[in-house]
């Protein structure tokens, strides 16, 4: 985490190091668009700027970290830290970098250099992702340890899960279920491919630049098809092995062994308590999660998790706890 919060610094000053003296003393800092710059400030001015930004913003992260007891305080200054530190690398290096290559500020042309801005826009919001994972999986962790002291004393669980009833597994059946995403990830993935021809057609009518053109592309060809591959997917069981693949494009998303898992329960799925909607990644597991609703949770041997949102998600487990037992 806190490489996270100071690492925009170093970026800034490893930049200026090795643009040496290449980088004249009036740097391009605004474009309208991809062609000539239309704002201009003192290099040195710049550069101490962007790095007093990214300092502040590192030293607001890391104090907001120490703010266990004010939850909403610490996420809500942890995104302005983290925000403020990157957005100034980021900044900073797609505004140097390109008027040292152009050697005249009044030539430089941002080009694919936008892309660090918003590159480094996007990682700003990765130690607030992280922190908020932890918080909710130490919370799920406490409740659920709660409820197994409950039930032992004899109580009731403060919370009960509601699965589908458990039908008994015939030997070598097959399990397989699909699932759908909400609505407003399939609206997503339409709202992405529009935007793709958009950029695309705007290229091809003279009104766009290499920039719009790569991003109009990539809309297509890996956002849009990715999207709308996570709105429908597709769990099987068959074999020793669990697979979780878009149903509509059929790509996997996860596939584990048997002999790799200690455990597994059917639950409900709480799409914070994994790290968000959709097919997510988070320190210690991953998971593909639609939306609230019933689903795997599986505990794996080397301490790792995974959870998937599934109908019939009690069969499931029952079959794979059975393939665990026989291999025991």
């Amino acid at each position: 985490m806190l490489i996270l919060l100071f690492l925009p610094i170093a970026v800034i000053a490893l930049t200026r190091t090795l643009l040496g003296d290449s980088l004249p003393s009036i740097t391009a800092t605004h474009w309208s668009d991809s062609a000539l710059p239309d704002g201009f400030t003192d290099s040195a001015v710049f550069f101490t700027a962007s790095m007093t930004f990214a300092i502040l913003g590192s030293l607001v992260g890391w104090v907001s970290l120490y703010l266990t007891r004010k939850p909403m305080v610490l996420l809500g200054l942890l995104f302005v830290g983290s925000l403020t530190t990157w957005t100034s690398a980021g900044v900073y290096v797609s505004s140097s970098v390109p008027t040292a290559l152009a050697g005249d500020p009044t030539q430089a042309v941002a080009g694919p250099w936008i892309f660090a801005s918003i590159a480094a826009t996007l990682v700003s919001l990765v130690p607030l992702w992280i922190c908020g994972v932890f918080q909710q999986y130490q919370l799920n962790r406490q409740n659920k340890r709660r409820d197994r002291l409950a039930q032992a004393r004899g109580k009731q669980p403060a919370t009960a899960v509601e699965t589908s009833p458990v039908v008994p597994v015939e030997p070598g059946q097959e399990f397989s279920e699909t699932m759908n995403a909400p609505g407003w990830l399939w609206l997503l993935g339409l709202f992405m491919a529009g935007m793709g021809v958009f950029m695309i057609a705007m290229n091809a009518s003279g009104g766009g630049d290499t920039v719009s053109l790569v991003m109009g592309i990539a809309f297509i060809v890996l956002l849009t098809p990715l999207v709308f591959g996570l709105a429908r997917i597709r769990v099987t069981i068959a074999g020793d092995r669990l697979r979780v693949s878009s149903a509509v494009f059929a790509f996997p998303l996860r596939t584990i062994d048997v002999k790799d898992m200690e455990s597994v329960l059917a639950e409900e799925i709480q799409p914070m308590e994994w790290g968000g909607w959709g097919w997510r990644f988070f320190p210690g597991g991953s998971a593909v999660v639609m939306r609230r609703h019933e689903g795997l949770a599986v505990e794996l041997k080397d301490k790792r998790r995974f959870a998937v949102t599934i109908p019939r998600a009690g069969q499931a487990a029952a079959q794979l706890n059975a393939l665990i037992n026989q291999g025991r």
